[in-house]
């Protein structure tokens, strides 16, 4: 999987998923990619190269979308694990993610969970937090997303508490378990948690630890 020098990975991407604001916002459709990997695989293969090389977590993720379908570009997995000592934020966990889905190695899930525990912007530990769903759980796992249901952000604590809950076996979302989501929602982005919000985020991930990896026998409203 070799980097073409001078290739144009802007006008590459965006004749592929479309607009770039819409892919941020509405997520990317790998249809078209499928397509065009399938009748040109070279050129998929030379550009996404492109893409892992200017550090575009789209490159990343399109390597798993690929690799998913049977269509993982030659050299997707020397790449990637070149790519991922520089990497950081979203681009590194859509780098393990990818090479999660070439492997199937569990420990990919390590350079999602850093991200989840330093990541600099709330919206990279929120991508981290949804990105290790895809996971087998672990104790080591289920406590980094322990520690993401206290984090200061809400959205932060949401996609973790939801990923936890993936974890005991319930395709729920934390808002439809009450006592719970009250406990989720306690305080605000922009206040210091006092002792009263603390102790009730600590709660919740008491009570979601309890759930995942107890697998489905805990109720984490009532655990």
């Amino acid at each position: 999987m070799t980097v073409g020098r001078g290739e144009k990975w802007p006008d590459w991407r965006r004749d592929v998923f479309g607009d770039p604001y819409l892919v941020w916002h509405d997520g990317p459709d790998f249809a078209r990619l499928l397509s065009v990997a399938r009748d040109e695989p070279e050129v998929v293969a030379r550009m996404l190269g492109v893409g892992v090389a200017a550090a575009d977590s789209l490159a990343a993720e399109s390597i798993a979308a690929l690799a998913g379908a049977g269509l993982a570009p030659s050299g997707a997995e020397a790449l990637l694990r070149a790519a991922l000592p520089a990497a950081s934020g979203t681009f590194q966990v859509r780098v393990a993610q990818a090479l999660h889905v070439l492997t199937g190695d569990e420990s990919w899930a390590e350079p999602v969970a850093s991200v989840l525990a330093e990541g600099a912007h709330w919206g990279e530990r929120i991508d981290a937090a949804t990105a290790l769903a895809g996971f087998a759980p672990t104790p080591r796992l289920v406590e980094a997303l322990a520690r993401a249901v206290r984090d200061r952000h809400y959205l932060v604590r949401y996609h973790a508490a939801n990923t936890l809950l993936r974890y005991a076996g319930r395709r729920t979302d934390v808002s439809t378990h009450p006592a719970l989501f009250a406990l989720i929602r306690s305080g605000d982005d922009d206040t210091e948690p006092d002792a009263e919000v603390t102790a009730q985020r600590a709660e919740a991930a008491r009570r979601l630890s309890a759930a995942a990896l107890s697998r489905q026998s805990v109720d984490p409203d009532r655990s």
